[in-house]
């Protein structure tokens, strides 16, 4: 039996790559689309939160962790978050402030949770004023790759600069769907 010359064994493989990059991107919503519009003002939000330093990528934890508290201690939290302070292309990823944690979902939580609250988590409050806010269904993993981008040339394009941290709600909607809501203040 005569087996396939190199050129065919290159290539298949190169359709394989292709094929599990484009399987991956697909299941990550790579291919959806990012609805960008102008917001005069947003909020307040009412957060349960933590503080986090270090890369953003390692927040994800955190967040989870406060939700399996707040649902232990009577509050849904249908929606997480996650607000970045620093830009991680000027700030070593070690010193790179973020907090995280469930949006609030009714005042009348406020003071239950308040009363047994852990000391390295607070309760305050998110509003923002003028912004970009950007609408993604895909995985909120991919937002640094497909959503910043989009932002960042619809800035350009509107003259506009960032003016603070950007707020990401997270939003299951199913087993395999989510929903991200990204707030870049601008001014």
């Amino acid at each position: 039996m005569k087996l396939p010359s190199w050129p065919v064994l290159i290539g298949v493989a190169i359709l394989i790559i292709a094929g599990t990059i484009a399987s991956v991107m697909f299941r990550l919503g790579g291919f959806l689309s990012v609805t960008i519009e102008q917001s005069q003002s947003s909020g307040p939000f009412v957060i349960l939160a933590k503080e986090h330093l270090g890369a953003y990528h390692k927040i994800a934890p955190m967040i989870s962790e406060i939700e399996i508290w707040a649902r232990e201690n009577g509050e849904p939290c249908t929606v997480t978050f996650g607000q970045y302070f620093d830009n991680p292309e000027n700030t070593d990823e070690d010193r790179l402030h973020s907090r995280g944690g469930c949006i609030i979902s009714s005042l009348d939580n406020i003071t239950s949770l308040t009363k047994i609250l852990p000391p390295e988590m607070t309760i305050s409050k998110i509003e923002i004023g003028h912004a970009l806010v950007a609408e993604f269904a895909g995985s909120p993993a991919i937002g640094p790759l497909k959503v910043y981008p989009k932002i960042f040339d619809k800035m350009r394009e509107l003259g506009l600069v960032s003016s603070g941290p950007v707020l990401e709600l997270y939003e299951l909607r199913s087993d395999s769907k989510g929903f991200t809501r990204y707030f870049f203040p601008v001014k």
